[in-house]
C-alpha cells in the first residue's frame, strides 16, 4: 500500500529520500480554519491561509508514493534550513508538503526535532512565502525558489497568530514573539513574560498579550510596527 513506506519511516523515526526530478497535480485538501480567524496552536492538518493571499496551492502530508518516486522535484530541508542531497529526519516524522507554485510543482520535506508543540503550514504576508512549523521549528521558504533552502525564523514556537488588518504573522513562544512581514522578519520582541505567553488579541491597532510575570498575569500591549511594549510592565529596558 502507498502509505506503508511512510508508516514504516515514522515507526523508525528516519526517512531517507533521493532527490528525483517533474510532477502532476493532485486534488488539494481544504484548509483548516482556526478560531478567532487569526490564531493557531497545537497539532493540526491542512494549510492555514489566515487573511493572507498566497499565490500558490499546497497539500499537507500527501500520500507517500508506493514506489518512492514523487514524479517532481523533491527538496529535503534540514533543521538549519539547508537542502540535503539525501534527506533524513532522525528525530521523528517529517512534515511533507506538495506545493503548486506559479513557476513549478515540488515536494518539500521538513525535518522534525524541534522543541515546541506547534506543527502546521501557514501562509505568510508575502504571497510567495510559506511558513512550515515542525515541532516548533519555523521554516520560511520562497515557493518559487525552494532550491535556495529555508530560513529558520524561530524555534520553540507554540502558536501562529495573524494580525488582523496588518501584514504580520506572529510566531509565539513561551516568552517572546517574532513577527513575519512581507519581506521576512519584521521584528523580534523583547522577553515579555517569565513563562506561558498568550496572545489575547492581535489587530493593526495593537497586540495584546498576557502571561506569567512573577505570579501575576498582566495585560501587555505591543506596538504592531515594532514589537515594543507600549503599555504594561516590562521585564527589561524599553
Amino acid at each position: 500500500m502507498g502509505l506503508e513506506p511512510l508508516a514504516f519511516a515514522r515507526f523508525r523515526g528516519l526517512l531517507q529520500v533521493l532527490i528525483p526530478s517533474t510532477c502532476a497535480s493532485t486534488p488539494l485538501r481544504r484548509p483548516t480554519l482556526m478560531h478567532h480567524g487569526g490564531m493557531s496552536d497545537g497539532l493540526h492538518s491542512g494549510f492555514e491561509r489566515f487573511h493572507f493571499r498566497p499565490r500558490y496551492k499546497l497539500e499537507v502530508d500527501p500520500e507517500f508514493p508506493g514506489d518512492g518516486q514523487w514524479g517532481c522535484p523533491v527538496f529535503g530541508f534540514d533543521r538549519d534550513g539547508r537542502i540535503m542531497e539525501r534527506f533524513a529526519s532522525r528525530w521523528g516524522a517529517p512534515l511533507t508538503v506538495r506545493v503548486q507554485a506559479p513557476s513549478q510543482v515540488w515536494v518539500g520535506m521538513f525535518a522534525a526535532g524541534g522543541l515546541g508543540g506547534l506543527r502546521g503550514v501557514f501562509a505568510c504576508p508575502s504571497p510567495s512565502g510559506l511558513c512550515a512549523v515542525v515541532d516548533g521549528e519555523a521554516y520560511l521558504v520562497e515557493v518559487d525558489h525552494p532550491e535556495r533552502g529555508a530560513f529558520i525564523a524561530q524555534d520553540q514556537v507554540g502558536r501562529a497568530v495573524a494580525v488582523i488588518g496588518a501584514d504580520l504573522l506572529l510566531l509565539v513562544r513561551l516568552i517572546d514573539i517574532v513577527a513575519i512581514g512581507t519581506s521576512g522578519i519584521a521584528w523580534r520582541s523583547p522577553r515579555l513574560v517569565v513563562d506561558d505567553l498568550e496572545v489575547i488579541e492581535a489587530r493593526a491597532e495593537a497586540i495584546s498579550v498576557t502571561g506569567d510575570l512573577l505570579g501575576s498575569r498582566p495585560t501587555i500591549r505591543l506596538d504592531p510596527s515594532s514589537g515594543a511594549v507600549v503599555d504594561g510592565p516590562r521585564l527589561g529596558p524599553p
